[in-house]
């Protein structure tokens, strides 16, 4: 996939900064995810683009960037051992809530699932390779499906490794 497919999965043009694609993956989301009766090959598709668009360079001027209070941007990065680093991040996902979206080849895995607060989300997170051999950098992301507020990223990743 390339951004211009990636965007027109997304339905957007070739000048859409990352806002409107977080924007645009988020309205799509809501109505194909199999949670609320969407197509599973199409929530995939559509997590796909957006996964491909946020790992890619932006194309022209950049957007300024957000309030670091919008949870929808909100960022944890964590350094593991390597080894079966993505193999371990979908055994605790799957605890968490469900596989919505796998590539173990890019190194993505999203797990979708209700907060305590009943506000549905997807945490993202991505291997990174790293140049130090004995660490892997993994890099989540948080953001609600919904209206409200998610938990503290920190909060929902440390549930993840059992280290509340």
């Amino acid at each position: 996939m390339d951004r211009d497919q990636a965007l027109r999965v997304l339905g957007l043009d070739r000048h859409a900064q990352r806002e409107d694609i977080s924007r645009a993956y988020r309205r799509l989301i809501r109505k194909a995810h199999p949670d609320v009766g969407g197509d599973n090959a199409a929530a995939a598709r559509i997590t796909e683009a957006y996964a491909w668009l946020q790992q890619a360079p932006s194309v022209g001027s950049p957007s300024p960037a957000p309030p670091a209070t919008n949870p929808s941007d909100e960022k944890l990065v964590l350094l593991l051992p390597p080894g079966d680093v993505f193999a371990r991040l979908c055994e605790l996902g799957h605890q968490l809530g469900e596989l919505s979206y796998l590539d173990p080849d890019a190194g993505i895995m999203q797990v979708t699932f209700t907060a305590l607060n009943s506000v549905p989300c997807q945490l993202v997170a991505t291997v990174i390779p790293s140049d130090h051999p004995r660490e892997s950098q993994v890099e989540f992301t948080l953001e609600p499906l919904a209206n409200g507020q998610p938990p503290p990223i920190a909060t929902v990743v440390a549930q993840m490794f059992g280290t509340r």
